[in-house]
């Protein structure tokens, strides 16, 4: 008994080591610069002027609205515009409908040092009505040297305006 257990274990190995075979991966070419194809070489950045748009919105309270938008450029730029479109809604989640459009222009004759690279608009809106919502759509768009344009939109979320005082902390505090 104890032959046929020690031929059926030998039997078992030896098969088990014939079954086993190793496998060859092929390496794969590693591309050099010079071989990248020409679209992955012309991918550009989403913007080269425009680097940061931004807009925001505050309930100063007692129905004044805190509007404030602006943009920086990476290079110099001829000119550039900030138009905010104010909206509306009675709900936060409800339809916007458009209040008002406040646009800036700004100009490299405007700075003085001649160069454009950056503009901001920020004020406050009064006697609008409150317990409602507002919110700002702004197009922030520059012209750049080769007489392109590029544009970037922001929107914020619904701020509700309130007819009585705000109180922040002083973090908050401009």
């Amino acid at each position: 008994m104890k032959k046929k257990i020690g031929k059926l274990v030998c039997i078992t190995l030896s098969l088990m080591i014939i079954a086993v075979s190793t496998v060859y991966a092929r390496e794969l070419p590693v591309k050099s610069v010079a071989e990248v194809s020409n679209s992955e070489r012309e991918l550009e950045p989403r913007s080269r002027y425009l680097a940061s748009a931004i807009s925001e919105i505050t309930n100063e309270g007692e129905g004044v609205l805190g509007i404030y938008a602006d943009f920086v450029s990476y290079n110099e730029i001829p000119w550039a515009r900030i138009t905010i479109k104010l909206e509306r809604s009675k709900g936060a989640s409800g339809s916007w409908s458009l209040v008002k459009t406040y646009t800036q222009e700004f100009t490299s004759a405007d700075d003085p040092n001649g160069t454009l690279h950056s503009g901001e608009m920020e004020f406050s809106v009064y006697g609008l009505a409150t317990d409602y919502y507002y919110r700002l759509t702004c197009e922030h768009k520059v012209k750049t040297p080769s007489g392109e344009y590029e544009t970037k939109t922001t929107r914020t979320d619904g701020v509700l305006l309130t007819s009585y005082p705000v109180y922040r902390s002083l973090n908050e505090v401009k």
